[in-house]
């Protein structure tokens, strides 16, 4: 058995435990359900759903990339789109650093999208989930998140007019702060109708220096790594000499 079917088949597993679990919570009443039921819910979908990536930097490098002022910086994919927004960029990192993150989003519209400049959220923001849906109203309201369009992605629909639309996602950063800050923004507007946005977990980790969390971009990024965790929970990555490694 393939590694990549050994962790899809653990997953599916978990997935199963949360499914059943809900089921037999649906037949209770509200009032009879415990902390605990829900935590067994909780504790399932993390377990099955939380992606984790370890950055090592050799002493050498943790030291030339200190005096040089470089940030270690993530970026997160959305569908077949280019990176385009800095997700978490740190100073204090060290030799082993540690990001991890949950599929917890909040789906927003910005008025534009700008090059090295920082994402400004022009709507507001709603909390939503893979397999949900938001309308923008024409007054340029996000409304509460409902069940709709494709299980795999976020679905936008637009009776507003042109847009950018943007989502932020749940991470746990290297200093062990859980924040959600966005990880895209539409490049182009989008006008009315249905949008989907489907978050792919793979990431991009580089050192850059003069960035910011939460900085659109529109050029690759030198010296990187993307880390595909499509079929994995966990993956280390070692920089040494100036270049990238599987551990």
């Amino acid at each position: 058995m393939s590694k990549s079917t050994a962790v899809s088949n653990q997953s599916q597993q978990l997935h199963n435990e949360v499914q059943a679990a809900v089921k037999s919570f649906q037949s209770l009443a509200p009032t009879t359900l415990k902390t605990s039921d829900y935590s067994k819910v909780l504790n399932s979908t993390l377990a099955a759903t939380q992606k984790s990536v370890k950055i090592q930097i050799a002493a050498g490098d943790l030291t030339t990339l200190k005096q040089s002022g470089y940030k270690l910086c993530f970026a997160k994919k959305v569908g077949t789109e280019a990176y385009n927004v800095v997700w978490q960029s740190y100073v204090n990192y060290l030799s082993n650093n540690t990001f991890s993150w949950t599929p917890q989003y909040q789906l927003f519209g910005s008025n534009s999208f700008q090059a090295n400049v920082q994402v400004d959220v022009s709507t507001n923001l709603i909390t939503i989930g893979l397999g949900q849906q938001s309308v923008l109203d024409s007054s340029g309201l996000l409304g509460q998140a409902t069940t709709g369009g494709p299980d795999t992605s976020i679905t936008l629909i637009n009776n507003y007019g042109a847009i950018h639309p943007g989502i932020s996602q749940l991470s746990t950063g290297i200093d062990g702060k859980v924040i959600s800050t966005p990880i895209y923004v539409a490049t182009n507007q989008v006008v009315l109708g249905s949008t989907q946005l489907t978050p792919v977990e793979t990431i991009l980790v580089w050192f850059e220096q003069n960035v910011q969390t939460s900085t659109m971009f529109s050029t690759s990024r030198s010296q990187s790594v993307e880390v595909d965790l499509t079929f994995d929970n966990n993956a280390t990555r070692l920089y040494s000499g100036g270049s990238w490694t599987v551990v």
